[in-house]
This record gives structure tokens, sequence and C-alpha cells, in this order.
């Protein structure tokens, strides 16, 4: 072998190779064909080593192979202009032809990745040649050929599995489809690098790709409208669930009820701009519109109403508005203005039609800001010097959007704040309906105390606001807050709820406690008088033992003594008592001796020495005595305080918590009444089939399910150290009494569905993604074999790939078509089926509705006003802010709706997703027939299994992404079937805007008789019309909204076939092979070896991880979906927001 080594390396026939044409017998083919084997085997050995080996090893043979290499180029036959035709007819006989680019004869990539020697057996050689795609016909001669075959010979690349990637992509774990996301991106950015600055069409699709899953966003905006009456405390509510003292105002003013307030986070890192908010106000023309129906609601026959000093009518209501915006306008100015002329001030005209922006550090300054807006009874203004100085901006206000970085937000929850749903302002009215159209939840809200005496579940959610959350197909979205829970009376309270006892018994022992605490109190103040008695006592007599003590030693001194004067006594505070007794010092009385006292004798003296030592004795014993019981009451009467402490509130505290459990299934079992209420209405119009025992739903499930919240926002306040000096509530301990952790808790879960379909369609686009580079990197690791497809057949499988794909279009359209037809089917169900029966029993309720507008309480009608009648009439139908006032059109709406709810409800939340469902599996069954038709193709058996393997996985990836846009879809349909259901109303407005007009008109004595006349001729001539063009309306609406689902559908499922196409074209046609640089896909392949490890910690991360990967972040994109129980550690204070056990 070495010796024919040597003789090659000496032959000089390398410009003789080229024309080199001699035949060769089939025997010598073959035996050069088993060499070949043999020599591929001996390398692979070789490289084997490489990989086993120690380092040395793997140096030396890989030198070794690399030096055979470099000594065997010279035989090479690179031939670049010529074909196997051009050879002569016999050229296969004569050479055996290896297609060999000149790239992947150097390439590294050709050999796995985990062979770290490769890199240093790479020939030098000329390598602008190696970067160019040629195809190069090689003769392969006796055992160079054979050396040099088994080194350039391909090998079989190591697997790039994606199996965990899928298992993430498929799953329903929120937290984990988070984490996975973020790895996402970072491998985004890895594969983005080599491909960054390429000008190869498919590389500049996946650029294309790249970018748009890097800047695709996966959060989402999930609208919760909080609606409630005024005073309902939903500005405090939503403060406190933002867990701010104070962002938005919440005084009881005015203004703060007329605005439309948007809270959503805030996407800014800027600290300075930590807290933001945008004021915008209506536009010129609608103020304008808006005060030429306040000064018709204000003024009659040029003078102001009577009822302007009536803050609850009409005229009360403009008045309040006009003079707030014209605080310098009189009586008399008012009833000669125009509107036109009020419009055109400069004091508003500046401000009408412009978004004002605010952005502070805190929130404090934020709220002292939007004050100038939203308080109206705030004087100072910002808005300029031509400003009136006290001016209001709250009238002039269209909405407001306030955008923080609460952590209830940070999933994507907005919180909108709708007071004015009933607006006189158009534009107002239009963004609370929008609002109420987009929402995917409701909060209602009502005071605890309202909702406990006379407001059951179905009164706090009117008739009309239950039939269209059915029609938006939301009852399930719904959640009740009470609020004010601190607002109770212990009296009532007990009587109600003390079924057991416990909480008297409670009250027994908080008096026990009081009565032993007064008693205690007593004792010692008894004691502390008895003892300052005593020391008193006790320091006069030590006082007049230290006399006579000088007594006797002036007598001992030859000195004449008296008996002295013993001093009043003196009584002193008892701190320090017993110490003043031992240092209590006495002076002499200098006046004691007079001349008719005798003086004393020395037995004298000693015996009363010893009489005051023995006193002195006994009373220090009876302070010390007085003392060890002052000291024992005032230690019981501390232990005694402190154990009333412990309970102090506990009686409360309990009648809260019974009181909202027995408030929270109330309206749970009163809020399922009201929907079977509906259920059944519509029912009952059909009596032979109607059967009471035949549920439409299940009822306990609905009442079960029912988010019921009774809340504190005063007293979380409080807790949080917030409102100091507020007064104290009592019975809450601990945060998790007051609920809104809980409501925290349960706002951030809202937007979990939402945000997992986000998740899953960016992670199965990315799946689709890699699997694509997948095929390009395992396919160009290998060189074809000989039994690949000729470029002839590679066209033809190409050709008919493209004939395929086209039918397979045609095949989809029809579906679709199919689907849509499908759709607008249900849709005739709902409407023209049932709208005959609607029709009919709305015409015959029409007549009796309108004739109760205007007919007394007494009589069994709602008794509207004479003026709230016409303001109504001059809204066209609208509401207005009297409490007395009506929505004319929703009335007039009510009965029709009534009947085509169910069925409508039934064909958006059932029928319309099973059918879609549906068109899924036929979709993927469709697909799944040409994958395995183009599969089994016998010229595609010859493309690699690996490819074909791929393109199997990628089939899977496709499955799920039909799944992801078809949920889309439902999700999309939903929302717009909303918007749909809300276009019988304006309809319903248009045909009936002649006789508001008409009613508007009406002046003078009689013209309420002839308003009332007017509404009911024109109904009853008219009710058959103004029902039938509402439906057709929506028939046109819903038509257009299938129509725009199938185009959205089909672009989707071409898009999906044409990335099949392309990746079955990668694996036919080698030859168009996309070709980069060996660094470039090396790196790719490297990025994809490792995807799957880095997707298996994801599903071994535990909640820890991910809570903690979370927490790391600046700005968390998504948050934990982790539901909050009442034994969870809060943020804050773990103890502080739980009930003891």
């Amino acid at each position: 072998m070495a010796s024919e080594e040597s003789k090659h390396r000496e032959s000089p026939q390398m410009g003789d190779s080229r024309s080199t044409s001699a035949p060769v017998d089939n025997a010598q083919s073959l035996k050069s064909t088993d060499t070949l084997t043999s020599n591929m085997d001996s390398a692979n050995d070789t490289i084997s080593a490489a990989q086993t080996g120690s380092a040395g090893t793997a140096r030396y043979a890989s030198q070794d192979v690399s030096s055979k290499s470099h000594e065997h180029l010279s035989d090479i036959v690179r031939i670049n202009d010529r074909t196997p035709e051009a050879a002569g007819e016999n050229a296969a006989q004569v050479f055996t032809y290896t297609k060999v680019k000149d790239e992947q004869q150097l390439d590294k990539a050709s050999i796995p990745h985990d062979i770290p020697s490769t890199s240093t057996t790479v020939p030098e050689v000329d390598t602008s040649a190696s970067m160019q795609t040629q195809e190069t016909n090689v003769k392969m001669e006796g055992n160079d050929s054979d050396l040099l075959s088994a080194i350039n010979l391909p090998q079989e690349p190591k697997n790039i599995a994606l199996d965990k990637l899928r298992k993430v992509a498929d799953s329903t774990d929120l937290a984990k489809l988070e984490a996975g996301v973020e790895m996402a991106r970072g491998i985004l950015d890895d594969l983005r690098i080599p491909m960054a600055d390429s000008k190869q069409p498919k590389q500049v699709d996946w650029l294309a790709a790249i970018d748009r899953l890097k800047t695709n966003s996966t959060r989402t905006r999930t609208v919760v409208a909080v609606a409630g009456s005024t005073g309902a405390g939903k500005s405090s509510l939503i403060n406190a669930v933002l867990d701010e003292d104070k962002l938005l105002v919440t005084s009881g003013y005015r203004a703060c009820t007329a605005v439309i307030t948007e809270i959503s986070y805030n996407e800014v890192d800027d600290e300075a701009k930590a807290y933001r908010a945008e004021v915008e106000f209506i536009s010129q023309d609608d103020w304008e519109s808006e005060l030429k129906l306040l000064l018709e609601d204000l003024v009659e026959d040029k003078h102001l109403s009577a009822a302007y000093i009536d803050a609850n009518a009409e005229a009360g209501i403009a008045y309040a508005k006009i003079r707030a915006v014209y605080p310098d306008l009189t009586h008399d100015m008012i009833v000669k203005s125009k509107a036109e002329q009020l419009a055109n001030r400069e004091s508003v005209s500046g401000t009408l039609g412009k978004t004002r922006e605010i952005a502070c550090s805190n929130a404090q300054d934020l709220y002292s800001k939007l004050r100038v807006y939203l308080d109206s009874k705030d004087k100072a203004t910002k808005a300029g010097p031509k400003a009136s100085p006290d001016m209001a901006f709250w009238p002039l206000i269209k909405v407001v959007r306030v955008y923080c970085k609460a952590d209830a937000l940070s999933t994507g929850l907005v919180l909108v704040d709708l007071p004015g749903i009933h607006d006189a302002n158009a534009a107002r009215s239009a963004i609370a309906s929008k609002y109420m159209s987009e929402c995917s939840a409701i909060w209602v809200t009502s005071p605890m105390k309202r909702a406990v005496d006379d407001k059951s579940a179905k009164d706090l959610l009117g008739k009309g606001s239950r039939l269209q959350l059915k029609l938006d197909g939301i009852y399930s979205n719904v959640t009740f807050i009470c609020t004010m829970t601190d607002a109770i009376q212990l009296s009532e309270s007990v009587e109600a709820f003390d079924q057991d006892g416990q909480i008297q018994a409670m009250l027994s022992k908080e008096d026990e406690l009081d009565k032993s605490i007064m008693e205690h109190t007593s004792a010692i103040n008894r004691l502390e008088h008895l003892v300052n008695d005593k020391n008193s006592e006790y320091e006069a007599i030590e006082k007049e033992l230290k006399i006579w003590k000088g007594l006797e030693e002036k007598k001992h001194k030859g000195q004449k003594v008296y008996p002295p004067r013993v001093p009043a006594k003196r009584k002193h505070a008892v701190a320090g008592a017993r110490s003043r007794r031992r240092q209590h010092v006495v002076e002499d009385d200098p006046d004691d001796n007079t001349a008719e006292q005798k003086p004393l004798t020395v037995e004298e003296i000693a015996s009363k020495l010893t009489e005051l030592e023995a006193k002195v004795e006994s009373m220090d014993q009876e302070c010390t005595e007085s003392e060890r019981q002052w000291e024992e009451h005032k230690l019981l009467l501390v232990n005694l305080q402190n154990e009333r402490k412990e309970i102090d509130g506990e009686s409360t505290r309990c009648c809260i918590q019974r009181r909202n459990e027995h408030v929270r299934e109330v309206i749970r079992v009163d809020f399922a009444a009201g929907i079977m209420e509906i259920d059944e209405e519509d029912a009952q119009d059909d009596e032979e089939t109607f059967d009471p025992s035949i549920k439409k739903r299940d009822y306990d499930e609905v009442s079960r399910s029912l988010p019921v919240y009774c809340i504190s926002s005063k007293a979380f306040q409080q807790l949080r150290g917030r409102t100091k000096r507020d007064t104290q509530v009592q019975g809450f301990k601990h945060l998790i009494d007051t609920e809104i952790p809980l409501l925290q808790e349960h706002a951030k879960n809202l937007p979990e569905k939402g945000r997992i379909l986000a998740h899953k369609t960016f992670l199965n686009e990315f799946c689709l993604l890699l699997n694509s580079l997948t095929l390009w990197v395992t396919s160009s690791a290998l060189q074809l074999k000989d039994s690949d497809m000729s470029k002839q057949d590679q066209s033809y499988e190409v050709k008919h790939l493209h004939a395929a794909v086209e039918n397979l279009k045609k095949d989809l359209s029809m579906m679709i078509l199919a689907q849509k037809q499908e759709l607008c089917n249900i849709r005739q169900n709902i409407l023209n089926s049932k709208s005959n029966a609607a029709l009919a029993h709305a015409s015959k309720e029409a007549v009796k509705i309108v004739t109760d507008w205007g007919t007394k309480k007494a009589d069994g009608g709602h008794g509207i006003p004479f003026n709230t009648y016409r303001a109504i009439c001059r809204r066209q139908g609208s509401k207005t802010k009297s409490e007395k006032s009506l929505n004319f059109n929703e009335e007039i709406l009510q009965p029709y709706l009534l009947k085509i709810s169910t069925s409508w409800e039934h064909a958006f939340c059932q029928l319309i997703p099973a059918s879609l469902d549906e068109f899924v599996a036929n979709f993927m069954k469709t697909l799944k027939n040409f994958h395995e038709n183009i599969h089994s193709r016998p010229e595609l058996q010859k493309c690699k299994t690996a490819s074909l393997n791929i393109l199997e996985s990628q089939y899977q990836n496709h499955e799920a992404n039909i799944k992801a846009m078809v949920g889309t879809m439902k999700a999309s349909i939903q929302a717009e079937q909303r918007q749909a259901s809300r276009a019988f109303l304006p309809e319903i407005k248009k045909e009936m805007v002649k006789a508001y007009s008409q009613c508007a008109e009406e002046k003078g004595r009689g013209c309420f008789q002839r308003i009332k006349e007017i509404m009911t001729m024109h109904v009853d001539k008219n009710k058959r019309i103004i029902y039938r063009k509402a439906s057709q309306r929506v028939t046109r609406d819903l038509d257009k909204l299938f129509e725009s689902n199938r185009k959205e559908m089909e672009e989707g499922a071409h898009s999906i076939v044409d990335d099949l196409e392309a990746d079955y074209r990668q694996v036919i046609s080698n030859s168009e092979m996309i070709e980069a640089s060996v660094v470039a896909r090396d790196h790719i392949r490297g990025v994809l070896y490792e995807v799957d490890s880095q997707f298996e910690k994801v599903l071994c991360m535990d909640q820890m991880d991910f809570d903690h990967a979370q927490s790391s972040r600046t700005m968390p994109q998504t948050a934990s979906a982790i539901s909050v129980t009442p034994d969870a550690p809060q943020a804050d204070s773990p103890e502080s927001m739980f009930i003891d056990s």
C-alpha cells in the first residue's frame, strides 16, 4: 500500500487525466467499488478513533488523514464546464462520477459537532474557490480515489431533536409557556447573527420570520368594565386593587362620576414617568351638540326652567354643567346664549379636541394633577392665562387613560371605570358602549348595605344588562363586588347572623372582661388612695420620731427639752412613695418650747421613743402590704386589658364575615335565577313544547361558579399603613380579611386564557421556523448519494409538487367556502327562523311598552315626568341622567332580543365553535392525505430519511398552528358578534327618529298628551318595519363578519400550504439548496442542537424557578398565574394577610 501511494505521488499525469477516456471493464469497476467501501470503513474507523481516543491519539489520527488528503489533492480532476454527455456516450462506463461541491469538500459540518479534531483536518486550499457552488466530475482511479472518497464522504449528522420544544408548546401551563417564550426569544437572537447580512432569498425570508417573531408581543389586552351606581365606591375599589393610596379621585363630587377612566399597565421604564395619564377632550362639534341639548333642557320660553334648582332633574344637570364650564354666566346670559357662541369661546376652544399628557414619578403627584381636570371643586387650573380661574374641565373630558406599574395589571388587565354609560354627550356614550362591547369581563359593584337591604342580584344587574350578557356570551365572566363591608350595625347583625350563639358568646366574653377591668380599675384607684394615706401617716410618725431623738440628744447634753408640736400631715403622690419613706428629712421646730410646758424627763423621752419606733415598724408593714396589693391589681389589669385587646373587634369581625358569606350566597342564587328567568321567558312562548323540567343549563353550576367578593377598601388602606388620620375601622385584623388580595389575584388571572393562546401561537410559529432550518442544515450536511434523484427527476418532482399544492389550495378554498356557508346557515337559523316568532312577540309588546312610559306609577306604568320624557326625545331616545329616565330604544328592542337571545347564545357559544373545530379536523385530514401522497412517491424515497422525518414533525407543527389560528378566529368572532348584537339598537333609533323629532317640537297646553299619542301611533303603525329592518341590519353585519373570517382563514391556510411546499421543495431539489458559509451553517446547526436541552430545563423547572425568574425581570412581560389561597404567603406582610387558625 505504501509503494502504491509513493507511485501515485510521483505520477505527473495531472494534466493528462483531464482527457483520459480509456474504458474499464465491469470487473474492474466492481473492484473499484469494493475498494471504495473498504476505504470508507477505514476512514470511519480513523474518525472514530479521533472521537473516542485520547487527545494525542485524536490529533495524530487527524494529521494522518490530513496529510493523505493533501497529497492526493493533485489527483482530483475538477471539470467546471463539462457535462457527462460531453465526455462521450460511454462516459458512465469510463468514470464514476460524484457530485462534489467545493465548499462541502472542506466543510467541517460534514462531520458531527462532537468531533473536536475535525476542524484541524481541513486542507489549505483556495477558500474563494471553496465558497462557490458548482458540480464537479471526479475520476476515481485506484486507491487514491478510494482514500479521497473516504475522506470527503459525508458523515450522518447528529440528529436535531425538537421534542421538548414541542412539549412546551403543547403545554397549558402558563408559567412554562412564558419561560418557553423568553427562551425562544434568546434563541432567535442566536439564529439571526450568521444570516444578518445575507442576500439569499430564502435566508431573507427566514430573517423576516425571525424579526417578526422577535417583535411579536405575547402581551394581551383584557378589558374589565367596572360598573356601578354613583357612590358605590368604584374609585376607592380600583385604588385598592392597584395598591395605591390615591391615584383616582375618590371624592363624591359630580365630576368624579362623569368621566370614563381607563387604567392599564405602564410599559415605560423611565422612573420619571412611572405614573402617566392622558386626558382626552371631546371635539368642538361634540361640545356644541351637547350644549344645544343642555340649553333646550334648561331654557323654556326664554326663561330658566324652574327645575334648575333640582340637581336630579334634566334642567338641574344642564345648569350644573354649563355653570361649571362657564362660571361667569348669569341666568340672563344663559337664556340669551347660543351653543355655537359658547363652544367658540377662547376659554374652551383651546382645549377641545386636544389630549393632554401628564407624567410623574409618584402617584400623589399624578393624583394632584388629575384633580385639576376631574375635581369640580378644585378652582386651580393650569390651562393657561386665557382660561377662567374658576373654570372646571370635567364636562369637556371624553376619556382619561391612566398608566401605572400595578402588579394587578402586569398580566395585561385593563380596568375601565364606566360611570356614564348613559351619558348626554354622544362621544362619551359611544366610548362607553365601545368599552362594553370590547370587555372580556364585568365587575358589578354595589355597597354592601344596598346589596343586603333591598337589592337582589337581578336588580343590581338589570334585565337589559342580563340580556346583553347572554348575547355577548360572557355570563361566566361576571364578578360581583360588594364594597364598604366595614359599614355594619353590630346589634342588627347579631340578630340576623348569630344562629349558633357564637357571636353572642364573644360579646358576653367582652362584657365580662370589661366588667373585670372596671372592677380592677376601681380597686387600683382605692388602693392608690390607701397607699397615699399610709405613706403620709408613716412620714408623720417618722418625722415625730426624729424630733424625739433630737430631744433625747439635747437631754443627754443637759439641756431642758419640752414636748414638741406635731405638724399637720401632708399627702404625697404615690410614685416613689416607698423611697420617700426611707429618705424623708424632718427639721426641728424652734418654737416648740413654751413657758407653760414642763421639761421632759429621760424616762418620758425613752418611753415616747419606744412607742414611736413600734408605730413606725407597724406602719411600714401596713404600707408594704397595701403597695403589694396595689401592684398585684395593676398586673391583673394589664393582663385583662391585653386579653380584651386580643378579642377586640372579634365579634365585629365575625359579624362581617358571616354577613359576607350570607350575601355571597344570596347573590349567587339570585344571579342564576335571573339567567333562568330570561331562558324560560323565551322557552315559555312555545307553550306546546315548553317543559319546565328541562333546564337550558346547569343553574347550580352557574351559581357556584359566580365570583363574589365582599371588600373593604378603607380597611385595606389602613392595614397597609395609609389613612392614619382616619377613624380606625373594626373587624379587620389582616389584609386577607378585606378580600382585596383575593380580588387582586382574581384580576391577574383573568387574562390567563388569552395569554396561553398568545404564547402557544408564538411557540408554534417558532417550531415551524426551527424545523425549516433543521431541514436545511440536515440536508446541507450530506451530499447526495449515487441513488439520489437526477436533475431531470428533481425538476419533474418539483413540478408535480407545485401542481399538487395548487390542487390542495383549491380544495381548501372550497372547504373554507363551505365552512362560511355553514356559518351563514347557523345565522339563518338565528335571525330568519326565530325572527318571525320574535317579531310577532315584540310587535305585540311594543305598544304596551310605549304606553307605559307616560302612564303613572300608580296605574302600573313607569311614570316618566314630562320634562324627562321630552329630554329623552331630544336625545333621540337615549337615556338622560335623571333617575326616572329610560332608554326608549332599548325598551323597544328588549322583547325582540328576548326571543332570539337563547338561539344567538347557542349559535355563537356552541354551534359556531363546534363547526370551526370540525373544520380543523377536516383541514388536518386533507393536509395529512397530501403529505402521505407526496411522501409515498417512489422518487421521493431517494431523499434522505432524516429530512423526511423532519417533514413528518413539520406536519405536527402545522396542525398546532392551524388550531392556534382557528382559536384566534373563535375569539375574533366572539368579539365581532358582540358588535353585531349591538347593531339592533342604532337601527331601532333610526326608525324612531321621526317620532322623536315630532315629540321634541311639541309645546303649549296639552303637549304631553300629544307627545304620548304621537309616540304610540308611530310605534303601532311601524312596529313590524322597525324590527324587520333591525334584523336585516344585523344579518348584513354577520355576513360581513363571516366573509371576513373566510378571507382570513383562506390566507392562513394558503400560507401554511406555501410553507409546506417550500419544505418539500428543499428536500426534493438539493441543487437549489441554499448555500451558506461554513461558519454560518455550523453556527445554526450548533444552536439547533442545543434547543431541546434548553427546553428540557423549562419542562423540569418547578414553580420556585418560575417565580424567581419573573421577579428578576425589570418589567415583567407576563406574570405568574398561580391562584392565591388563604394559606399562601403574600408579598408585603406574610403574616398580616391571613386569618389566624
